[in-house]
């Protein structure tokens, strides 16, 4: 019985295992999904593959573009190179105005006038001595804003051709030189010389403006770029504002246009051989020339007791040398350019002053006429010389 049984259940259970097993289902719909998946996988796979090169290639370009933007603006800033470029850079927009203009711009001289007005007297006068308080120009002096005084620039006009001679010329010769004028050869700078006196004269009394970058410490200037675009004038400003955390103003600067030479002799005993010697003197001073009611040229300057106004006084004349130099320029006579004076002292016009530049010395003040004799130079401090031109000749 038991024996029956387990064979009966036996069979049975191969039976149900056979049953199970059915040779007819279909699967190839799931393989087919399998290998579509697959296939967007690989798809995916080379899209990812794909997206990553290009990705890595907008990331080589991006790099690319950085650095070429860098180097923009590397080459953006060293184009930066006045004051008006740097406030650009700061949002802050102007234009440049050239401070030596034609003249008839009057508001730019003006602010010039007002900017200078504020200057001490000694940017000016520029005196180097113990005690430099009060120093006043002579009658015909070029500085009209340190003080009060007739002191004023010759006003624009046409004064005509330069090489117009006011004064008869040394007649050229090739073989000799003139010791009394210091004319020589065929006169080289003819042609770059102010002969005519009033064209002279207004080059004389003349100036060029600008404005440089002054550094101060009591905060009335300037410590950053931004303000210093703020600050009034800034247009007339050429030079880039430091910006080295310092302090600046913007300082107005009024300057001669050429170099001015006064030549004189002097004469002294020579203490091994006691000859008389003589040497020739030459120093560099601001003066000025204009023309006088009695039709005469006059040239004037203040200066301390020196060599030069020693020597005028005492021997009674001067030759000056006006010169403007402008490297830049490849023409001989447009590089070299101005005159040189002749004259002699006017004693009644020049004035002999004490120590403190002011007060006239008895018997030798404007309008005495006085002569070398009548000085006595342990009492003179400085002169104020009044030289009248004889002549206007070439440079040589």
């Amino acid at each position: 019985m038991k024996k029956t049984f387990k064979l009966s259940v036996l069979c049975i259970a191969m039976l149900g295992l056979t049953a199970c097993s059915d040779d007819d289902t279909d699967t190839s719909g799931l393989e087919n999904q399998i290998e579509q998946l697959e296939a967007q996988n690989a798809e995916l796979n080379t899209k990812n593959t794909e997206l990553t090169a290009a990705n890595d290639s907008l990331v080589e370009d991006n790099a690319n573009l950085v650095t070429k933007a860098d180097e923009l603006q590397t080459k953006a800033v060293g184009y930066i190179s006045t004051f008006a470029h740097q406030c650009a850079e700061e949002g802050v927009n102007f234009d440049y105005i050239d401070p030596n203009a034609p003249a008839d711009e009057e508001p730019l001289v003006a602010a010039f006038a007002s900017a200078m007005a504020s200057d001490d007297c000694m940017s000016c006068h520029n005196y180097e001595g113990s005690d430099p308080a009060n120093v006043p120009h002579g009658d015909y002096g070029t500085c009209s804003n340190c003080h009060d005084s007739p002191h004023e620039e010759t006003p624009p006009v046409d004064p005509g051709d330069p090489q117009d001679p006011t004064f008869p010329q040394p007649e050229p010769d090739d073989t000799l030189v003139d010791g009394k004028t210091g004319a020589s050869g065929s006169f080289y700078y003819g042609t770059g010389s102010f002969l005519n006196a009033d064209y002279l004269a207004q080059r004389l009394n003349g100036s060029i403006y600008n404005y440089e970058w002054k550094e101060v410490s009591d905060g009335s200037g300037a410590k950053t770029l931004k303000t210093a675009c703020g600050l009034q004038n800034r247009e007339y400003m050429a030079d880039m504002f430091p910006n080295d955390g310092k302090e600046y103003q913007l300082s107005a600067i009024k300057n001669q246009m050429g170099a001015k030479l006064v030549t004189t002799v002097n004469k002294f005993t020579d203490d091994e051989t006691a000859e008389m010697v003589e040497t020739p003197n030459v120093a560099i001073f601001g003066y000025g020339m204009k023309l006088e009611d009695d039709g005469n040229y006059y040239v004037s300057m203040s200066i301390g007791k020196n060599n030069t106004c020693y020597n005028a006084v005492t021997e009674g004349e001067a030759r000056l040398a006006y010169y403007e130099y402008s490297p830049m320029l490849s023409a001989k006579f447009e590089r070299n350019m101005g005159a040189r004076i002749l004259g002699t002292i006017d004693y009644e016009r020049t004035a002999l002053k004490g120590f403190d530049w002011v007060t006239e010395v008895p018997g030798l003040g404007a309008g005495e006429d006085f002569t070398p004799s009548d000085v006595d130079w342990t009492k003179v401090g400085a002169c104020s010389l009044v030289i009248k031109v004889d002549s206007i000749i070439p440079l040589g």
